[in-house]
Parts: structure tokens; sequence; C-alpha cells
């Protein structure tokens, strides 16, 4: 089979992920990420096997990782895979784009700590009030 991956699947360890997929499902193959952000797969084992393989590769509950849409093309097996491979790309581009992806993630969680902060103000102002009305 082969499949593109589409949504946040770079530079967030998703083909490492895959591999770990490829490892418990027993597939054989490789990841590599494409040039327009998406990532694809290819793969080769029994029907079963592949389908919990493409089951597992939504990665559902990954924090950092997440997967919007999954194309798959079944195809009949060339045989010419023995194992599994994560392909990587020239690393220096690999690891400025993931130090850019670790900072815009940084960034949304300072945002939402501070959206925390100013709540739980509010709800101090207005647990104030009420005990003070109590009192009175």
């Amino acid at each position: 089979m082969h499949a593109v991956v589409r949504g946040r699947v770079q530079g967030v360890g998703y083909r490492s992920y895959v591999g770990g997929c490829a490892g418990r499902s027993g597939v054989a193959g490789y990841v590599r990420n494409l040039p327009d952000g998406t990532v694809e797969m290819v793969a080769e084992g029994d029907a079963d096997d592949l389908a919990t393989f493409l089951e597992e590769v939504w990665a559902r509950g990954e924090p950092v990782i997440a997967v919007e849409d999954l194309t798959v093309e079944v195809s009949e097996p060339t045989g010419e895979f023995t194992g599994f491979e994560a392909r990587f790309g020239d690393r220096k581009e690999e690891l400025f784009k993931r130090s850019m992806l670790a900072l815009d993630l940084m960034k949304a969680l300072l945002k939402t700590e501070q959206e925390m902060i100013a709540e739980q103000r509010r709800t101090n102002a207005l647990l104030e009030e009420l005990v003070g009305a109590g009192r009175k």
C-alpha cells in the first residue's frame, strides 16, 4: 500500500511514530517527508497487519502529531522490503523546521497559560465577591 498523510506530521516525530507502528504490526516498507509538508508511507504485509498499521498511524491521542487526512492506494506487493525504515532528508533543514515548530508550540502553550491565569483571576474575583456578599 502507498499512503500520503496530511496534517501536522512533519517535525513532530511522526516518522519515528510510524516506524513503531510498523514494528508492532509487522509490516515492511518506509516512511518519509515530502516537500509539500505531507508524509509518504509505503508498506507491505498481510491484509490484517496492514489494517492494524493503518489504524494506528492515525496517531489518535498523540499530543503533538495531528493527522488530518490519510489517502491510501492499494497495489500488489513487490517483496522488495525486508524491514521498515524512516527515511530522512537534509539534517540541517530538518533541525531548522523542528526548531520553528517547537517555537510555535511554545508560543501556543504560553498563550494558553496566560488565558488560564486570566480565567483563574476572574474566578477568584467572583468567589471573593460571593464570599463578601455572604458576610453582609
